[in-house]
């Protein structure tokens, strides 16, 4: 049986209605994958939230607004754009609790940042402003499928396994990054500024999140194809 994989959703505020939302690429990279996706709507419930975990094999934090900083300590700057404490504190939730049960997570953009602060973590506000000679990480009017900058991947490391290269290209979309790392979190990937692309559990067989989208760039590049294909496997064994 394939395994189901549960991807997170964010309020989305259209006229007269608000709306669980996602984009349907993270849908469609794990189809591919060889897993079944569901939609995981955001609830304010801790019993939905293990009800959730009963049903899904594995789970997608998906990418999103900026992580309210207060969550690490920090009153938000001038930078910080659109926030939701809800959903922040539902994911947190989420995260914690599958982590407890080893289950298999990917976080992606957002998602690293979610499992970070979760972790005790703390987050860069704003790229360019906060950390000095920052090289460009939000093209806003670059295509999602397009590669944008190199990251260096460590060779003792889970990212490096699924994509059996030091150095690739991703996409990137986000302004804030990982500041202190949380605990029980190691470096998985580089920028050439320093900035942290990815992250995995030490102690857990896979909790890991990247700091790009690799679902956009699935069907263009179908190596990103393989950090699915990784989620997935995990979930079968």
């Amino acid at each position: 049986m394939k395994p189901i994989i549960g991807i997170t959703t964010f309020w989305e505020n259209k006229p007269r209605k608000l709306y669980d939302s996602v984009s349907h690429n993270y849908i469609k990279s794990v189809y591919l994958a060889g897993g079944i996706p569901i939609l995981i709507p955001l609830v304010e419930d801790e019993n939905t939230v293990n009800s959730y975990l009963n049903l899904v094999d594995g789970l997608i934090l998906t990418g999103g607004e900026d992580v309210w900083p207060l969550l690490y300590g920090e009153n938000p700057n001038d930078k910080i754009q659109l926030i939701c404490e809800e959903r922040d504190k539902f994911e947190i939730k989420l995260f914690l609790k599958a982590l407890k049960l080893n289950m298999p997570v990917l976080g992606i953009c957002r998602g690293l940042q979610v499992m970070n602060v979760a972790l005790e973590g703390t987050l860069y506000q704003d790229i360019n402003s906060q950390i000095e000679n920052s090289l460009g990480h939000y093209p806003k009017d670059t295509p999602v499928n397009s590669l944008y900058h190199e990251v260096q991947i460590d060779k003792e490391s889970k990212i490096f396994d699924i994509f059996n290269e030091e150095k690739i290209r991703v996409n990137s979309f986000h302004h804030q990054s990982i500041k202190k790392l949380g605990n029980s979190l190691k470096e998985a990937a580089w920028s050439v500024d320093g900035v942290i692309e990815a992250v995995e559990h030490i102690n857990k067989d896979f909790a890991v999140g990247v700091q790009w989208h690799p679902e956009d760039l699935t069907i263009k590049y179908p190596a990103f194809l393989k950090l699915f294909k990784a989620l997935v496997k995990e979930c079968k064994s």
